[in-house]
């Protein structure tokens, strides 16, 4: 019998042992954000009842610009760190990252020395006060961060990227929250925290095995190759970088518009319900994205052929493994988050319906993101976040002229849902599948378990009232 359990169980183990395998990689990366998400859903309600929604909004504020800016400092070289097949011209492509970080972050501390107040009264976020100036150190770190995670990421050291993302989410938690309970709930522990989440990552980056290499950053410094990867990788910044830049814009346009429309608590309530729907996001994209961009990424240079069978089989299991979770966020949001975190957040939990569903095929999109780059075909990102853009701006400028934010939400998750899945189609139409049947599955499945739920929240109504 003993023989016979083992006989079934080592083929299930084998990949998990096999060193280096997608499966073993898989499951380091899932573990580690599995106590991410559980660290993040454990201390939110926390953090909720210490700091109010307004400074939610204004740190809202603040982190999207932090995140533009990322994107500019590095012009997404780092995207890139997959593609050279020399060590040689990788490094070079590191240098190149660094010395952009360094010089935009020392060209930004010029700029808020010459018009700080007039961007504070601007963007409404008078309440952090000197700290907003903290801004090229926190970018500094974030751009710092993304450079070794990739670096780890082609170096396939999974372990140490995701043993740092778990340390990190629970110091810069723990340091946001003790911060709020001996000073109170300002916008300013919200910062405070988030640098302290950056400036621990990146110690425990520098610290891990990559420390051994960094000296060739310097020892092998050349201006001439460094220039020469700019140059052969010049897609990214040309086609990534503004496709990146529209992506993260799109994302942020209700923070935007709703503070000069509504004020910064309606901003701070949207921030919040984002912020807990993107941790389930985090939790399986952070596990799933880098393991299979490095895996597609093999598998189109070596078997080109099994790299449609691959994604479609990621973008169902994701399609199955994201309908009931979200599905419940989105019928039941306003009832999970009144009880959860309190009355005051109840319409953040209304906000999270109008955008729950979509979050399902944000996730399948997980499966499809990856090929663009792995194909060579960055421009096709530009397109696809362009169209996102519109998608959302026509939803959120419609509530906006209504002046209702209800109806500007409801529309801005519905464009986003839309647009999201037509680019997943047109990305599993480049890899020639079936994308009519594929659409049309997707479309019965997520349709029939939103009317089951739907169902049962009515009948729940009536058997309670």
């Amino acid at each position: 019998m003993k023989q016979r359990i083992q006989q079934l169980i080592r083929p299930l183990l084998e990949p998990l042992l096999r060193k280096g395998s997608f499966a073993q990689n898989f499951a380091v990366t899932l573990s580690g954000s599995a106590a991410v998400t559980a660290i993040g859903f454990l201390l939110t309600p926390v953090m909720s009842r210490i700091y109010l929604p307004a400074a939610y909004g204004q740190f809202a504020v603040f982190n999207s610009l932090a995140s533009n800016l990322s994107m500019i400092a590095t012009l997404t070289y780092t995207a890139a760190f997959l593609q050279p097949k020399t060590q040689e011209k990788f490094i070079s492509l590191v240098q190149l990252t660094v010395v952009l970080s360094f010089g935009t972050c020392l060209l930004l501390a010029g700029g808020l020395l010459v018009g700080g107040p007039a961007i504070l009264h601007y963007l409404k976020v008078e309440a952090l006060g000197n700290w907003f100036y903290t801004l090229p150190v926190i970018l500094l770190l974030f751009n710092l961060n993304n450079i070794m995670s990739a670096w780890y990421m082609r170096e396939k050291q999974f372990v140490k990227r995701t043993t740092v993302d778990v340390t990190t989410a629970l110091a810069g938690r723990g340091f946001t929250i003790g911060y709020g309970l001996l000073v109170g709930g300002n916008v300013v522990g919200l910062l405070l925290g988030e640098m302290f989440n950056r400036l621990t990552s990146t110690v425990s980056l520098v610290a891990g095995s990559l420390r051994h290499s960094l000296g060739m950053l310097w020892q092998t410094f050349s201006w001439q190759r460094v220039k020469e990867v700019a140059v052969e990788y010049r897609e990214f910044p040309f086609y990534f970088l503004p496709a990146s830049f529209i992506n993260v814009l799109s994302t942020q346009l209700p923070i935007f518009a709703l503070t000069t429309g509504f004020g910064s608590t309606p901003v701070g309530l949207y921030s919040f319900s984002v912020g807990l729907l993107e941790i389930p996001i985090n939790l399986i994209g952070s596990a799933i994205l880098p393991v299979f961009w490095q895996k597609a990424t093999e598998t189109y240079n070596n078997e080109p052929e099994r790299l449609p069978t691959i994604t479609l089989s990621l973008y169902y299991k994701l399609l199955y493994l994201g309908l009931i979770p979200f599905g419940v966020i989105t019928v039941y949001g306003d009832v999970l988050f009144k009880f959860v975190f309190g009355a005051r957040w109840e319409m953040a939990g209304v906000y999270t319906g109008y955008l729950g569903y979509y979050y399902v095929f944000k996730l399948m999109s997980q499966a499809t993101s990856p090929i663009y780059t792995v194909m060579n075909k960055q421009r096709y990102i530009l397109y696809s976040n362009i169209f996102l853009l519109v998608a959302r701006g026509i939803g959120l400028g419609i509530g906006l002229y209504y002046h209702d934010l209800n109806l500007a939400l409801l529309l801005f998750g519905l464009g986003s849902l839309l647009a999201t899945f037509l680019i997943d189609l047109q990305v599993l139409s480049l890899l020639k599948l079936p994308v009519i049947r594929i659409a049309l599955r997707t479309i019965l499945i997520v349709g029939a378990t939103l009317l089951l739920l739907k169902g049962s929240r009515l009948a729940l109504e009536q058997w309670l009232f």
